[in-house]
């Protein structure tokens, strides 16, 4: 029954991203154009990505993930991980299934019926990817 419940556990995940994704799809958001609205991109993005997180969290906890406040924290680090590092984006196809995969994998990190080993070794490799897409933006040009 343990594995049953962890598969149930990301697939509910995974589709709790889709549904989340789907809406700035959906939505036109036409804020405005041209680099005036650089101030308008830095603060609307992490709105945005904040509120899919939370829109993934409310589906996950209809579909009865416990807890499901990691997976949503979690998910959309897993994403930028992989996006900034390995994955490239070229259409819409590509961004849900990464999107979906991304939100699975956090479900299956966090889950309670593995061992906090099991849950550090599976991490590990997306906090490196992350600090490998993220610190030499950080660091000065040489």
């Amino acid at each position: 029954m343990l594995g049953a419940e962890l598969i149930r556990r990301c697939l509910v995940a995974a589709a709790a991203a889709v549904l989340a994704a789907l809406v700035p799809q959906v939505v036109p958001w036409r804020l405005c154009d041209g680099p005036g609205c650089l101030l308008v991109g830095i603060i609307a993005v992490p709105l945005l990505v904040f509120g899919v997180a939370l829109l993934a969290w409310a589906i996950m906890a209809v579909g009865r993930v416990r807890p499901a406040w990691p997976v949503a924290l979690g998910g959309p680090l897993v994403f930028f991980a992989l996006v900034s590092t390995v994955v490239d984006l070229p259409n819409v196809v590509v961004f849900f299934v990464v999107a979906a995969a991304s939100y699975a994998y956090a479900a299956l990190v966090t889950a309670d019926a593995l061992s906090r080993a099991w849950q550090v070794a599976l991490a590990t490799p997306v906090v490196v990817l992350f600090g490998w897409g993220v610190i030499p933006h950080l660091l000065p040009a040489s």
